[in-house]
C-alpha cells in the first residue's frame, strides 16, 4: 500500500478538487512475473532453436530476423511488465476508482462509483494476489480492461483488501 500523504503528492494531478484518496497500492511485480512467466518458457527454446538452424545454415537472413526477433520479444516482455509495475498506481477515492501510469505511455482510467458493477468480482492468481474486477462493458482497446470488456486493478498483492477498501468506499458514497 501506498502511504496516503504520498499517494496525494503522485495523484495531484489527477485528482479533482476536494478529492481524498482513501487506498492506494500498485501492481505486485512478483504476481506480474509469475503471471507472465510462460513467455520465457516458450521464449528461451524458441531463441535456442532458432539461433541453432541458423548457425547449422538451415536458415536465411530474411527468415532468422524476424523470428529471433520474436523469441528476444517473448524474453523481454515479463521484465518490461515488471518494470512498467512501478510507474502505475491503482487507487480507490472517495468519488472514484482510478488507474494512473506515468511510465512510456502515460494514461489514467478513471472510473466512478455510479459506473461500477453491482458485485466486484475477484480473479486468484495464487495466495493472496489476483485481479480485482469492478466495471463492465468499457472499451476492449483500454489497457487494463480484458478482452471480455471488463476493467480491473491487475497482480494486486492482496487482491482481497482492494476489494473491502472499494465496497467500503462507494457505501460510503
Amino acid at each position: 500500500m501506498i502511504a496516503p500523504a504520498h499517494a496525494l503528492t503522485l495523484l495531484a494531478n489527477d485528482l479533482e478538487p476536494g478529492e481524498r484518496v482513501i487506498y492506494a497500492v500498485r501492481p505486485d511485480i512478483w504476481t506480474t512475473i509469475r503471471n507472465k512467466i510462460f513467455l520465457l518458457w516458450i521464449g528461451v527454446p524458441w531463441c535456442i532453436a532458432i539461433f541453432g538452424l541458423f548457425l547449422a545454415g538451415r536458415t536465411t537472413w530474411g527468415i532468422f530476423i524476424p523470428l529471433a526477433m520474436i523469441g528476444l520479444a517473448m524474453l523481454a516482455a515479463p521484465i518490461i511488465l515488471a518494470i512498467e509495475t512501478q510507474y502505475t498506481i491503482y487507487a480507490i477515492t472517495d468519488r472514484r476508482a482510478l488507474i494512473v501510469r506515468t511510465g512510456l505511455r502515460p494514461s489514467t482510467v478513471s472510473c466512478p462509483f455510479n459506473r461500477m458493477d453491482e458485485k466486484l468480482e475477484i480473479m486468484s492468481a495464487g495466495g493472496e494476489s489476483g485481479h480485482l474486477y469492478f466495471a463492465s462493458n468499457m472499451s476492449t482497446k483500454m489497457r487494463d480492461v480484458d478482452y471480455t470488456g471488463k476493467l480491473a486493478f491487475r497482480d494486486l498483492a492482496d487482491v482481497q483488501t482492494a476489494a473491502a477498501q472499494l465496497e467500503a468506499a462507494r457505501k460510503r458514497q
